[in-house]
């Protein structure tokens, strides 16, 4: 039963993608990490070539720019982030970096999260890689 089915909530796609993401951030607090960016915009403007990190932690010596990916089904997780998408993640993981040089003796890392509401959560740990 979805969600919105048992708590009889009315919520939009854009509500439920901000909730994946809350829910992701609260994980990755637990887990002992520290949240220092959300929905960083890296570059000038709404539609650059480097894109948006949902959110951006930090623990010890390792950054993780994390990509959040919200699904109804399972099955829709295979197809939820393209190369492209990829390429620009990364791109703006650079960017991110490049605007702040504390964070340069860092280890990097990207995840994906896969989260189907309400409370389903996977994270792939270094998802991404230029490799």
């Amino acid at each position: 039963m979805s969600m919105k089915k048992r708590w009889n909530l009315k919520i939009n796609n854009k509500q439920a993608g901000n909730f994946a993401e809350f829910l992701c951030r609260m994980y990755m607090r637990f887990a002992g990490y520290r949240i220092v960016a959300k929905n960083y915009i890296c570059g000038s403007g709404k539609k650059t070539p480097f894109g948006e990190l949902d959110f951006v932690a930090v623990k010890h010596k390792q950054i993780v720019f994390c990509e959040v990916k919200k699904r109804q089904h399972n099955e829709d997780f295979l197809k939820a982030l393209s190369y492209k998408q990829q390429q620009r993640i990364m791109r703006g993981g650079l960017y991110f970096m490049r605007q702040n040089p504390q964070y340069k003796q860092h280890t990097v890392q990207f995840d994906v999260f896969f989260v189907r509401l309400p409370w389903h959560i996977e994270r792939i740990k270094n998802a991404l890689s230029d490799n």
